[in-house]
């Protein structure tokens, strides 16, 4: 008799022998395991064991589906692993049935890839194991599972009042055509070329797990189709029509299938059900459509059940909650039973054909042992490797020198690689392969919805909110929070919106743990609410969903034309929010795209160029004409008296900084001295950099420069600050950040001046100690030299970020505006208007530099001034 559900705990095989009797099931264990090492012929292929890893996805192909970089490494870990046989992973035959945006696609510009993945992991089976194992491609279409982008784009054969609901398709959702069908029949045939020019040896047309052939095969509703309809014929056409065309169109490449015996889905919306008893198996339509592969030439059938997707409380032989979120309440064992039973039923239906048979993994060390029996018994002549593969590609070949299996190396059926996928991310195994994959797996579960749900949930929803003072563009947070919970993600959006005109890029780049989270009543109990990651996602979705650019509404045109110079976020907040009040706004940017200074030197891991872009565009577009942008730059040629003279009636100078502050009273040296921000500019754009790089100073922007710098070939990189760790403007987590990946922030250290070679290459900075005195006017303690203290520390590089000021270039265009003894504009405090009448400033160019954010809200508080000012002084007359 079975048991109820419980979780792996056995410490050798004899505990385990008991509970098989225990529950009465057919199985066995061997201590033997010569069987497992015994060659098996497939055709014209001689495997040397009888191990298969199986086609586990990992989602980490480029985005043209060519294998990347953590492909190449898990089929070298599989190959050295030594495996008889590498069935390669589910690849897509057409852009459209991709099931994630980065699944592997097989077509012409990405044979070459494909090609070098074959060689490289047969290369590496040689070197390791000492054979070469045989190498099949499963071939894929991922049907209603399709997700070529970030949103699903389902394609189904039918309509499944089981599955239906999962992806919330109505029931008038469209069904592929045949005449689609027939043409992607052609799309398998082409996939097959490229797989045969790559160097496979065989295909495999996967049919299983509800991906759309396997779909097809259980089409029982679907009318009026040459593809679906009670008939066999009808509904297994298409897996026929594809095996036919290989075969007589490349005799040479040998064409099999993963094929699902049984759906675990009711009659007649599962494959290999028994119409008259709900639940259980009838193996002849399965064994049918095998006996036709067989007779087509197939070398071998991989054999499995289920869908991964659906969870029907049977036939889960893993221990881990299921896609539906529960745990069936039964034995673990007697799902393996299960699915051992109907690999069994399968092979005696055709004795001296290799078929593979799965389901192995969840009894960790003691695979083996049941394999063997397994072997013995004549009930499989294969055993795949699924998610043991992922976690220990080694295992074959630890069996066979060690004669066992490592039990702190296999896998633990924990799932995460399989909510990894889920997740979006590129999937591995978490506990055994930590280093590549857990952080990809916390990425993943930090984005996913139900923490991002979780995360809001966490918001008390105060009736007097401390974290909406803390915030510059003074954010509704508790209502875009309750909104996220509340799953009215658009709500969300717009609540954001109305505050913060670059609501997503703020949610990037802002240092929240300094501005909101530090308000947060949370944080005196627990955690403070994660209020950037979560407009960090909402921002991204708004993004990606077309949110931004939709039109807003505005009152009637004022007739009012105003300019603003940069096109950065103070330039595109005030415009956006001008342009809300009625007026005409033109943008004049230096540079081809805006952005300003966060397009142009923030790090693209901090934020994305395509956030930037595409949300300052989505602004732009909302105000449906009344803001456009021009690139013309303020020079020689184009002052400020000409932009006044051309109509507008007012001027925003929203331009950032062009110029670095040298280090004061250094002899800077021809070569090796850069400022920060070009400095940032030219390794965003592919620069490199080499040796030893010192920084200069403690700002954010010294600490982008040295973590690019490490990015981009830099052997060693420190910051020099003359204050302590504690008094670095850098924000606490960048500072973090830094340290954590390498850099060494040297603080109460003063640079002096540099020393440089005969060339005038410079060798090194001279510094010296330093230690803090009494507070000084600004409220923060002195650095105070300590005599005798002064060295040298060798450079190759040295990056100068103590500061910016207005470009020359760009003063000499401002007539009439006066500047401050630090080289910034002067404005009124209140309007924001600076000396010269009508024309106002915001963002770095008042500030010296400071968060997105600020910048957002001293964009929208001019816009308000200048509004303010408009509206005192009577309309133009123009010509008519």
């Amino acid at each position: 008799m079975t048991t109820g559900h419980f979780t792996f705990h056995f410490h050798d095989a004899a505990d385990l022998e008991r509970q098989i009797r225990a529950e009465g099931l057919p199985l066995e264990l061997d201590h033997d395991f010569a069987p497992l090492f015994e060659p098996v012929q497939a055709g014209p292929h001689r495997l040397p064991n009888r191990f298969v890893v199986l086609p586990m996805e990992g989602c980490d192909g480029e985005t043209d589906g060519a294998p990347g970089p953590l492909t190449f490494r898990r089929y070298e870990r599989f190959a050295a692993g030594g495996a008889g046989l590498l069935w390669f992973e589910a690849t897509a035959v057409v852009r459209e049935g991709r099931a994630n945006p980065r699944q592997l696609w097989l077509h012409r510009a990405t044979v070459p890839a494909f090609r070098q993945l074959v060689e490289r992991a047969r290369a590496v089976a040689r070197e390791r194991a000492g054979h070469q194992p045989l190498c099949v491609l499963q071939l894929t279409h991922s049907g209603r599972y399709s997700r070529p982008g970030r949103a699903p784009a389902p394609i189904i054969a039918h309509h499944s009042p089981l599955l239906d609901p999962t992806h919330q398709l109505p029931p008038d959702y469209p069904l592929i055509s045949d005449a689609a069908l027939e043409r992607l029949e052609d799309d398998y045939l082409e996939a097959a070329r490229c797989a045969r020019e790559a160097g496979f040896d065989a295909v495999d047309i996967k049919a299983c797990h509800r991906y759309l052939i396997s779909e097809l095969h259980a089409s029982f509703t679907r009318e009026n189709s040459r593809y679906g309809g009670p008939a066999f014929e009808n509904r297994t056409r298409f897996f026929r029509h594809v095996v036919g065309k290989i075969r007589a169109a490349l005799p040479d490449l040998l064409v099999t299938a993963r094929l699902n015996v049984f759906d675990a889905m009711a009659h007649p919306y599962g494959f290999g059900m028994d119409p008259a008893r709900p639940g259980q198996p009838d193996l002849s339509e399965p064994l049918r459509l095998m006996r036709f592969l067989r007779e087509q030439g197939a070398p071998l059938v991989n054999v499995t059940v289920g869908n991964p997707y659906f969870n029907p409380h049977v036939n889960r032989p893993f221990d881990l909650p299921t896609a539906g979120g529960a745990i069936p309440d039964e034995s673990p064992l007697f799902g393996v039973a299960r699915f051992m039973d109907l690999v069994r039923q399968t092979q005696a239906a055709f004795p001296g054909w290799p078929v593979i048979g799965g389901g192995y993994s969840w009894l960790r060390q003691f695979l083996p042992h049941l394999a063997a029996a397994n072997v013995r018994r004549g009930w499989v002549s294969l055993v795949g490797l699924g998610r043991m593969a992922f976690a220990y590609p080694d295992c074959v070949r630890d069996l066979r020198e060690q004669g066992r299996f490592d039990p702190e190396r296999v896998c633990v059926a924990c799932s995460a690689c399989t909510q990894i996928m889920r997740d979006g991310g590129r999937a591995g195994c978490v506990p055994r392969d930590a280093v590549v994959y857990e952080p990809i797996y916390k990425e993943g579960r930090a984005q996913a919805l139900d923490t991002i749900l979780a995360m809001a949930r966490s918001c008390r929803q105060c009736s007097d909110p401390t974290c909406i003072g803390q915030c510059p563009a003074r954010v509704n947070i508790p209502e875009f929070v309750g909104h996220i919970a509340a799953r009215r993600f658009r709500e969300a959006y717009e609540s954001l919106r109305r505050a913060n005109s670059l609501a997503a890029v703020c949610g990037f780049v802002c240092p929240a743990e300094v501005q909101c989270e530090s308000g947060c009543i949370n944080q005196h109990y627990a955690a403070p609410v994660p209020i950037r990651h979560l407009q960090q996602w909402i921002g991204r979705k708004a993004v990606e969903e077309g949110w931004v650019g939709q039109p807003l509404p505005m009152p009637a045109p004022t007739g009012r034309r105003v300019a603003v110079i940069g096109a950065g976020p103070a330039g595109v907040a005030a415009a956006d929010r001008l342009a809300a009040l009625g007026h005409t706004v033109v943008i004049f940017e230096r540079e081809p795209g805006a952005g300003g200074a966060a397009r142009a030197v923030i790090p693209a891991g901090r934020l994305p160029d395509d956030i930037l872009a595409r949300e300052i565009e989505g602004v732009i577009a909302s105000r449906r004409g009344r803001v456009s942008v021009e690139a013309r730059p303020l020079g020689p040629g184009w002052t400020l008296d000409d932009l006044l003279a051309d109509g507008f009636e007012a001027v925003l100078l929203a331009t950032g900084l062009g110029g670095s502050a040298p280090l004061p009273g250094a002899q800077r040296p021809a070569h090796g001295v850069e400022g920060a921000s070009p400095f940032l500019a030219r390794l965003k754009h592919g620069g490199r950099v080499a040796g030893v790089v010192r920084v200069l100073g403690g700002g954010n922007s010294a600490v982008d420069a040295a973590l690019c710098a490490l990015e981009r070939g830099a052997d060693d990189v420190s910051i020099l600050y003359r204050r302590s760790f504690a008094e670095m403007p850098a924000w606490p987590h960048e500072r973090e950040q830094a340290l954590r990946r390498g850099v060494n922030i040297l603080t109460l250290t003063a640079p002096l001046d540099y020393v440089c070679d005969a060339a005038g290459r410079l060798t090194g900075v001279r510094v010296v100690r330093t230690r803090l005195g009494p507070p000084g006017r600004d409220g923060r303690r002195q650095p105070e030299i300590l005599p005798g203290t002064e060295h040298v520390l060798p450079a190759d590089l040295a990056v100068e970020a103590l500061g910016q000021t207005v470009a020359p270039e760009l003063r000499a265009c401002l007539g009439g505006v006066a500047f401050e003894p630090n080289g910034l504009v002067r404005t009124h405090p209140d309007t924001l208007e600076t000396t010269r009448p009508g024309v106002f400033a915001a963002g770095d160019v008042v500030n010296g530099g400071s968060t997105v954010v600020r910048a957002v809200a001293e964009g929208a508080r001019a816009a308000q001034q200048i509004d303010a000012w408009l509206r005192q002084r009577p309309a133009p007359l123009r010509a008519h």
